[in-house]
C-alpha cells in the first residue's frame, strides 16, 4: 500500500492497484484499486474503486436531462389544461361510454381497444379515423388517450383548429410559451391524438404559400415515426384537397384506416 499522506501533508486513502481496463460503458481507461478510508466514521473501511469511469457521470447527466424534459413538458401540459384545449363534451369520454350503433363502429370500436392494450412506443403504427358527423371518432380516439395515460404512458389529445388558434397565440408578447414548445410537446409524447383533420381554415386561392399547411406540416415531420391518431369527416379526396399533397402524404405514412360511417348520435332525439 502507498503512503497515508503527500508532500503537503494531505492524507490520502492507501490505495493498491488491482487491474486496469477500458470501460465498456464509457470507453474510458479505468485503474481498479483497492483502498483504505483514512478517516471519518468509515475509517479503516477498505473499498474498490474505479478511479477514471464516467459511467456514474453520464448516468446522471442523462437524468437531469430526462428529468429536465419532464418538468418542461409537465409545465406546457399544465398550460394547455387550463386553456381547455378538450371539448367539455369529451371530457367524460371513455370506451365504456362509447356504444356502437351499427357492426363497422363495433368493429371500430374493437381496433381501437386492441390498439391501446398492445400499445407499443416503438412499434405501434398510425390510425386515421374517418367518417361522417357523429359516429363518435373523437370519443374513441381519446379513450385511447385516457387508456395510455392510465398506463402511465404520456399522450396528448388536440383538435386542429384549437392547436393553430394556440400556436397564433404564441406569437403574442404575453404568451407564456413559445410555438417551439408546442411543437416539442407533440415530438415528445409517447401518443398524439391530432382531431378534426379538415375543419381548419385554408385559404384555397393562395395553397402554395398558405401558414396552415406549413404549420401542419410542422407538426407531422415531429411525429414522424411516432405513434398519431387522426380523425376526419373528409374522405380522402376531400382530405388531400383541404391538406394538400404533402401533408396528405404524410399522413398515410404506416397508417391505418378505419371508416366509421353510420348515423349521427347527436341527432338520435330528432
Amino acid at each position: 500500500m502507498q503512503s497515508l499522506s503527500d508532500s503537503k501533508g494531505i492524507i490520502r486513502p492507501r490505495q493498491r492497484l488491482i487491474k486496469t481496463f477500458v470501460c465498456k460503458g464509457c470507453g474510458k481507461s479505468v485503474e481498479q484499486k483497492e483502498m483504505v478510508i483514512p478517516m471519518g466514521p468509515r475509517k479503516g473501511e477498505i473499498i474498490i474503486a474505479n478511479l477514471g469511469c464516467k459511467c456514474e457521470d453520464i448516468r446522471l447527466v442523462e437524468q437531469a436531462i430526462r428529468q429536465g424534459k419532464k418538468n418542461k413538458m409537465r409545465k406546457i401540459e399544465r398550460i394547455f389544461r387550463n386553456n381547455s384545449m378538450m371539448n367539455k363534451s369529451l371530457e367524460k369520454a371513455n370506451f365504456s361510454t362509447y356504444n356502437p350503433t351499427t357492426p363497422d363502429l363495433e368493429r371500430a370500436k374493437g381496433k381501437l381497444l386492441e390498439y391501446a392494450n398492445t400499445f407499443d412506443v416503438n412499434e405501434s403504427g398510425n390510425i386515421l379515423l374517418v367518417g361522417n358527423y357523429g359516429t363518435g371518432k373523437s370519443h374513441l380516439a381519446i379513450s385511447v388517450s385516457k387508456a395510455l395515460m392510465e398506463k402511465k404512458f404520456t399522450s396528448l389529445f388536440l383538435s386542429v383548429p384549437k392547436l393553430l388558434t394556440k400556436i397564433k397565440h404564441t406569437y403574442s408578447a404575453a404568451s407564456q410559451f413559445s410555438e417551439a414548445d408546442i411543437l416539442e410537446l407533440i415530438g415528445m409524447v409517447d401518443l398524439f391524438v391530432l382531431d378534426d383533420l379538415g375543419a381548419e381554415y385554408i385559404n384555397m386561392k393562395n395553397s402554395t404559400d398558405n401558414w396552415a399547411h406549413t404549420k401542419l406540416f410542422e407538426v407531422l415531420d415531429n411525429r414522424a415515426g411516432k405513434p398519431t391518431i387522426f380523425t376526419s369527416n373528409l374522405n380522402s379526396e376531400q382530405l388531400e384537397i383541404k391538406m394538400n399533397e404533402r401533408n396528405f402524404s404524410r399522413i398515410l405514412d404506416d397508417t391505418e384506416i378505419i371508416q366509421m360511417n353510420g348515423p349521427d348520435y347527436r341527432r338520435k332525439e330528432f
